[in-house]
């Protein structure tokens, strides 16, 4: 019998690079879903900590005059408990004496029954009063170990006054934490009244018990619960709270399968460009199957034989690669002290199967439309290779392109307008269904734009590459199918992360803006007696800028609340103001406030109040209104007409800058802690702070985060698709090996070649990064005004330096994804071009 040997329509060589994009791709998945995976263990894990010791948990309903109390609360009876002890919802401040800092803790009490063996990690529990047990997070955010002394300032103080308390025991961190998690403080009958006041922590509707070894706590639970008290198992309590604390994780999760999905996409595009490849370069050996008798059948098979394998292969590959990143990131935190040992990477079943899965599903969707042209393959065509389509015109793909483009714009647009006129939820809807369909409407179109656009940006290199250039422009009109496919893969990166960034730098501009308007003054320090140096004081502390003298008083205006007004002089805004063109505006029997304040106060533009002076004569304040402006502002003067010698005395201050010498590394979280310190100290007295600075730098902080997160991830999107532009020149190289060695019969050089194909990779990644730009602005600057439009007035902000570094990336990218095919077009042999056949 004779053997069967399969079909093999391309070599596995040729499919490197198809490999090689499902192996990032499912390397992602599976990044995902271990982090997804350690992520829930980790909040379950803090979430669950709580209950440790507890068997019940027991909630009871306090009333109001429970909750009045100055004495501890007894704690709920309950038949078949042991102990009982409440669960705490406080939150403390602790600074450190050593190091100056200072981190917000969570209190949780411990059972009474508790050990220094079954509860810590070294030391001893508390004792007496002044003594204090720290997990290991918290003893690392205040940097304090066994022997130290923390402080709890007198705002936080049951007395009003700073304590001090010396660490006598250190406590692990919830086991499995791998994300971090709220510091505890643990808190015991011995230092209770210390930390929580004369109540001990018994304000609290849900309390914990134990029960004896040999007593099942669900009967106990069943037969105690009667009333206002219910109990129930610490189990069902844990599961519940867990279920609450990964609702969050669910979301985050969907929001990285958004960037699961762009990146198995962008790999789709590469697979199918690949593959409608390798068809047309084995057109011939297709139609020589089909002569010899292969049904078109076979020809199925033997494409999906091969789109199998090379699914598989980078799933797996992409699979192992996903874990062993994950546990070496692991490793890489034990090393440096981020966790208390070494976790292993937990595999589970879907880690396992969803980037397989992924993997081969992506592939086998991808390989169709190749599949199909290579059933279509008539036995005629193996007397002659097909050159490449020359087909003009939009064609049925172009003509649904434009359409849907055009629909999509006003789809934006329209949702848009609606959402800026105050139909935010219908008006996003729209916009974002309009981005979608305009977007993959671009991306039908893209065949057709290939050839002008890779002609246009040709032309201009032509007069800086040469002769290379001009062919590498050449090469890519010649296929714009193909090279559509590339630019597309690459457009979806670039667009995404132009629209982020035109996006968050808006939102950050729009932000800061309606903040300076309505908080133009980053500091305001109030206080009932203030040291004479008071004003020195504030501005000599790090990270201020500086400090100017102002003063406040109460005035009635007619309605229930008194409206306070602040004096400072136009020299004092200027310097701290982050409008100091509001300084013009201020003049004596003036007051400057803005429109919601103006409303509140039930007073308009141009209105003159009557007030009453120190005197006792009646003084005119003539109300203007000044943007959104959330105090009430009027010269020296006119305060000391109104207030004499009995006003409040203030001080204005402005943060330096981040990233200036004056600021130096210091956060606004530490800035406002020293602030809080220095106005602590004496000569100060019943002081209020209102740091408007720290909310302005938070959105900043916050935007900035979610910025260079979603540009990591969709940095894995653009990977892949500069694989595909390597993937695309080098299959170029194959199909133009007989030109290749023409080139070179007639003189052309290995530099030149070279440089041919560099350009020619340099060219596919300005079309796409181009276009990304392009369209990525767009859709940051409508879905902005799209989110905010309704709230704010929105200021447009393209963060040029950034869109200029995706477009520099773009081409030193695209000259990086041309040197090895570069390399082997180089090495082609001119006698080659005598050869035929493939």
């Amino acid at each position: 019998m004779a053997r069967r040997t399969p079909l093999k329509l391309t070599p596995l060589r040729r499919h490197l690079a198809a490999v090689l994009t499902i192996a990032l791709s499912c390397a992602f998945v599976a990044i995902m879903v271990l982090a997804g995976n350690l992520m829930q263990a980790s909040l379950a894990s803090q979430a669950t900590q709580q209950y440790e010791g507890a068997d019940l948990e027991i909630s009871r309903p306090l009333t109001d005059q429970q909750f009045a109390a100055e004495q501890p609360l007894a704690a709920p009876e309950i038949d078949g408990a042991e102990q009982t002890w409440p669960l705490l919802a406080n939150y403390l401040q602790l600074s450190s004496q050593e190091d100056g800092g200072s981190a917000f803790l969570s209190a949780t009490m411990l059972p009474p029954s508790a050990t220094a063996e079954q509860t810590l990690a070294e030391g001893e529990l508390p004792s007496e009063a002044d003594e204090v047990v720290l997990d290991t997070a918290a003893a690392e955010a205040l940097k304090v170990t066994l022997g130290d002394t923390v402080t709890l300032p007198a705002d936080f103080s049951p007395t009003s006054q700073e304590t001090s308390f010396t660490v006598t025991g250190l406590a692990p961190t919830a086991e499995g934490s791998v994300f971090g998690g709220t510091p505890r403080v643990l808190v015991s009958d011995a230092n209770a009244a210390a930390l929580l006041g004369p109540t001990e922590g018994t304000l609290t509707e849900t309390w914990l018990a134990s029960v004896p070894e040999d007593t099942d706590p669900a009967t106990v639970a069943e037969s105690a619960s009667s009333g206002d008290l219910s109990v129930r198992t610490v189990e069902e309590a844990e599961q519940e709270a867990t279920e609450n604390v990964t609702q969050g994780a669910a979301s985050l999760g969907l929001m990285l399968g958004v960037f699961v999905v762009i990146a198995l996409f962008t790999s789709a595009v590469v697979i199918a460009n690949t593959f409608a490849v390798t068809i047309a370069q084995r057109t011939r050996s297709l139609a020589l199957l089909r002569t010899l008798g292969a049904t078109r059948g076979q020809v199925r098979r033997v494409v999906l034989r091969e789109s199998l394998l090379v699914g598989v292969l980078g799933a797996v590959a992409g699979l192992v690669g996903g874990h062993l990143l994950v546990q070496a990131a692991l490793g890489a935190a034990d090393a440096l002290g981020w966790l208390d040992g070494l976790l292993i990477v937990p595999v589970g079943l879907w880690s396992v199967l969803l980037p397989v899965i992924a993997g081969v599903v992506i592939t086998r969707g991808a390989s169709l439309a190749p599949m199909r042209a290579a059933t279509r393959v008539a036995p005629l065509q193996a007397l002659r290779p097909e050159p490449p389509s020359q087909r003009r015109g939009l064609g049925a793909r172009g003509l649904i392109g434009i359409v849907a483009v055009v629909l999509g714009v006003l789809a934006l647009v329209g949702g848009t307008v609606l959402a800026v006129q105050g139909t935010p939820s219908l008006g996003i809807l729209l916009a974002m269904a309009g981005g979608v369909i305009s977007f993959t409407g671009m991306l039908l179109v893209l065949i057709v734009l290939t050839r002008p656009l890779s002609s246009l940006i040709g032309a201009i290199m032509g007069h800086v590459g040469g002769l290379p250039a001009k062919v590498a422009s050449a090469n890519v009109a010649r296929n714009p199918r193909r090279s559509a496919a590339t630019i597309a893969a690459l457009l979806i990166g670039t667009t995404l992360m132009t629209m982020m960034a035109v996006g968050a730098r808006t939102a950050e501009t729009t932000l800061t803006t309606e903040l300076d308007s309505r908080r133009p003054i980053d500091l305001i320090v109030s206080a009932e007696e203030m040291p004479e140096d008071g004003v020195e004081q504030v501005a000599g502390i790090k990270g201020i800028d500086g400090a100017q003298p102002a003063a406040r008083t109460d005035i009635d205006v007619g309605v229930t609340e008194p409206m306070t007004l602040y004096g400072a002089s136009p020299e004092a805004v200027r310097e701290t103001s982050h409008r100091p063109g509001m300084a013009d505006e201020l003049e004596d029997g003036v007051v400057l406030l803005g429109s919601d304040r103006a409303e509140r106060f039930g007073v308009t533009d141009g209105q003159t109040l009557q007030v009453e002076g120190a005197d006792g004569t009646p003084q005119q304040l003539q109300v203007q209104i000044d943007a959104n402006l959330a105090i009430s502002l009027v010269t020296p003067a006119t305060l000391e007409q109104i207030a004499g010698g009995g006003a409040t005395p203030v001080v204005l201050g402005d943060f330096a800058d981040p990233g200036t010498a004056e600021r130096a590394d210091i956060d606004v979280m530490s800035l406002a802690n020293s602030i809080t310190e220095q106005t602590a100290t004496s000569g100060w007295s019943a002081v209020s702070t209102d740091v408007g600075g720290a909310e302005r730098e938070m959105y900043g902080q916050i935007l900035d985060i979610l910025l260079g997160i979603v540009v990591a991830l969709l940095a894995v999107a653009v990977v892949v698709a500069l694989v595909g532009v390597a993937n695309t020149l080098s299959l170029g190289v194959v199909e133009r090996t007989s030109e290749n060695a023409l080139l070179r019969a007639l003189g052309t050089t290995r530099r030149q070649m070279r440089a041919m194909l560099g350009w020619e990779g340099v060219l596919l990644a300005v079309v796409g990064a181009v276009l990304g730009i392009i369209i990525g602005s767009a859709y940051g600057v409508f879905g902005i005004n799209a989110l905010l439009g309704s709230t704010y007035p929105v200021t447009i902000t393209i963060p040029w330096g950034q869109v200029g570094l995706v477009l520099l990336l773009a081409i030193l990218a695209g000259g990086a994804a041309s040197v090895l095919p570069g390399r082997a077009a180089a090495r082609t042999a001119p006698a080659a071009a005598l050869a035929g056949g493939e």
